[in-house]
């Protein structure tokens, strides 16, 4: 198969939709198809596959309307040069965009990659959605009933298919992460070290951890919280922690390019989101072997064992945050047991593989049966 991958995500971003689809991107090529992907020109999240897959085939664009003639022109040539098979669009705009050039080329199809419900109940939506869109993935049961309540996107359309991370090519060495983690951030080695990997923004729910502080850190002065990430909420939650005066317990790292070894060295993984269709972070957690304290929300009861991998928490609530928090860090079996436990689900469940070859399956169902592509057996059949 011939695949783009269209995702107009502004210039300064890169969150777990990017970082999808660069897997994805990079598990198909390696199967045997042609993947090209699309987005901002000079965009991080360019950028970002430029670095870690150059085998995978870039196509810059200058984005602006959702309507925009000379970027669906673009578009169009693009999937007729390259002979697109599918088309693989993330947000409305790119849907609209990416949908009305494939539309001009009959033969390429419309996938719609949803990692969040953007889903309105508009006329535009209602009309426009379902003339352009041929198949709908998205990563849980959850956000499959989000996205199907106005109905012009129907149950059959939609394809379940969760997340899937490879396995990390570092040596499992908890001490040895542990020690680059209190050296890099300059931490005391008695430190309890708890993770949060997202994007700073309200979606995440990091205020909510910022105000159960003051409750953990009474109890448990060694806590430090460490905040994987960056984005527009960074001063708002540094003004809370400011007015704490609780700079000592917090450690705000920026963008990373490289989590796994950070994650490792960790203690314990907190993820507050107040909407998480999924939690690519907290997958990745799993993979590191720890414990999570995760938002009853969304997809996340689809991810983690209540109990076995995670104790999940009410969204928004700052007292039940504190008290996960502290009934972990006072327990280190219980954290050694949920970490195991975490680490085998992610294992069984949500292996890389597992979810390439899922998505090759479906992609490949789109494809007439006299149509050849692709250099694998896999992509043969």
């Amino acid at each position: 198969m011939n695949i783009l991958f269209l995702d107009s995500i502004d210039k300064d971003t890169y969150g777990g939709m990017e970082e999808w689809i660069r897997l994805v991107g990079a598990g198909l090529h390696q199967k045997g198809h042609d993947i090209y992907i699309s987005g901002r020109d000079n965009s991080k999240f360019l950028k970002r596959v430029s670095a870690n897959n150059p085998e995978i085939k870039q196509i810059p664009l200058s984005i602006s309307g959702d309507f925009h003639p000379a970027t669906i022109a673009k578009i169009y040539s693009e999937i007729k040069s390259k002979q697109i098979d599918i088309i693989l669009v993330n947000f409305n705009k790119d849907l609209r965009l990416g949908g009305l050039a494939a539309k001009l080329e009959k033969d390429c199809k419309v996938i719609w990659s949803l990692g969040l419900d953007i889903t309105k109940n508009s006329l535009v939506h209602k009309v426009l959605t379902p003339k352009l869109v041929d198949g709908v993935i998205v990563p849980s049961k959850a956000l499959k009933n989000q996205i199907t309540r106005f109905e012009y996107i129907t149950s059959e359309q939609v394809e379940v298919i969760p997340i899937g991370i490879p396995e990390t090519d570092l040596s499992f060495d908890k001490k040895a992460a542990r020690d680059k983690v209190l050296e890099r951030f300059d931490l005391n080695r008695s430190a309890f070290i708890c993770v949060t990997s997202g994007r700073f923004v309200d979606q995440k729910g990091h205020r909510f951890l910022i105000e159960a502080a003051p409750k953990i850190v009474e109890k448990s002065p060694e806590i430090v919280f460490l905040f994987l990430g960056d984005g527009q909420l960074k001063g708002e939650l540094q003004a809370m922690i400011r007015e704490q005066r609780h700079e000592k317990y917090f450690v705000l790292t920026g963008m990373l390019d490289n989590v796994t070894e950070i994650l490792q060295g960790c203690d314990l993984m907190i993820h507050p989101s107040i909407e998480e269709p999924f939690g690519i972070a907290i997958l990745e957690g799993m993979r590191a072997e720890l414990a999570v304290v995760a938002s009853r929300v969304g997809g996340i009861p689809e991810v983690v064992v209540a109990d076995e991998t995670a104790l999940l928490v009410e969204p928004q609530n700052a007292a039940e945050i504190a008290e996960a928090v502290l009934s972990l860090q006072s327990s280190e079996e219980k954290l050694r047991q949920m970490g195991q436990a975490g680490r085998t689900r992610w294992q069984n469940y949500f292996g890389y593989s597992k979810m390439i070859d899922k998505i090759e399956s479906y992609l490949g169902s789109f494809i007439s049966s006299e149509k050849t592509y692709g250099t694998s057996e896999t992509a043969r059949t």
